[in-house]
């Protein structure tokens, strides 16, 4: 039976001196009994509250808690069992109790975000760019409006992201209850395009790998025709982007590039957040093939909402900041 709160329990020591146990525990939908154990405990303590119950005693010491917890911080991929068997109390206990210490020290299990790795020569190319960037620097956001982010991204026909299901106990490998995969993704589809701020935008399939003159016809059919003075093309440093003769392309055609971006900066490159949003709206479509895997991803790109794109716009100078107080590492974003 669930304990009554304390303002019932009042209630219930007021109106007993007029009626009886029977009729308070109707009137309250609880026990005869529960009824009986409230006014005992009132007429012995004289008021309606729970005296204080001691937990169950832990197994294990604060000091072998606190080693537990050390191991942890020096191998923070250790599993909970991998733990256990580093561990040793003097009382055994389960690996679920290892758990238990653990997050109760704080160490909670999650799934390890995944980010590009760093060398010492790319994390001060990152912190030099977001310097010279930076706000203080004069990129403010009405610059920042003038640079288009570009990228390509490669989409497979089936996704392998994690779904959650809701199967009975025993149903694991039931069919209706598991997540049908692919080898190599069933095939996938490579795409550039380009934002701008204000919701312009363009994309295109891209056939093969793209080497200098793809990238170059990809230009001059997907972005020249749009491309307005003033305004500066932001490109990754991939091979076909900084080859010579793109380079004497991109000064031909009087396109002005963002220069120095540093190598393995996904955060930094807002236009990452628009692939995400149209894989996934893409996905939802369940496509059978590649054409319709890129019908879906056309429409899923030209219905992202501009606002959206503009709020990718103003976290810029943020993304520098924090950059800057990464010292070059990972970011939120």
């Amino acid at each position: 039976m669930p304990e009554s709160h304390p303002e019932t329990k009042a209630l219930i020591i007021k109106r007993l001196k007029t009626r009886s146990t029977a009729e308070m525990a109707d009137t309250f939908n609880v026990s005869q009994r529960q009824v009986q154990r409230i006014r005992k405990r009132f007429e012995e303590s004289g008021d309606v509250f729970d005296k204080p119950r001691s937990s169950r005693p832990h197994k294990t010491t604060a000091r072998e808690d606190r080693l537990l917890a050390r191991k942890s911080k020096a191998s923070s991929f250790s599993t909970a069992a991998e733990l256990h068997q580093a561990w040793s109390p003097q009382v055994p206990v389960s690996t679920r109790t290892v758990c238990r210490i653990l997050s109760r020290n704080g160490l909670h299990g999650r799934i390890s975000a995944q980010k590009p790795a760093l060398n010492k020569r790319q994390l001060k190319k990152r912190v030099a760019f977001a310097k010279a960037h930076s706000l203080l620097k004069g990129w403010t956001l009405e610059k920042w409006q003038k640079v288009d982010f570009s990228d390509e991204s490669s989409v497979e026909l089936h996704h392998s992201l994690r779904k959650y299901c809701r199967r009975p106990t025993g149903a694991r490998m039931d069919p209706r209850f598991t997540q049908k995969t692919v080898k190599f993704g069933g095939g996938k589809i490579m795409v550039w395009g380009y934002i701008q701020y204000g919701g312009v935008r363009e994309i295109c399939r891209v056939e093969g790998n793209i080497n200098s003159l793809k990238y170059q016809e990809v230009l001059a059919t997907s972005y020249i025709p749009n491309h307005k003075r003033g305004q500066i093309l932001q490109q990754d440093g991939a091979p076909s982007h900084t080859s010579i003769s793109t380079s004497k392309f991109l000064k031909a055609k009087k396109i002005k590039v963002l220069q120095d971006w540093p190598a393995q900066s996904p955060d930094m490159n807002i236009i990452e957040h628009v692939w995400g949003r149209m894989k996934e709206a893409a996905w939802k479509t369940n496509p059978k093939n590649l054409d319709e895997l890129w019908e879906a991803c056309k429409t899923a790109f030209f219905t992202i909402p501009d606002d959206f794109i503009n709020k990718l716009y103003e976290s810029l100078s943020n993304r520098m900041d924090a950059v800057l107080q990464a010292h070059g590492s990972h970011t939120k974003y």
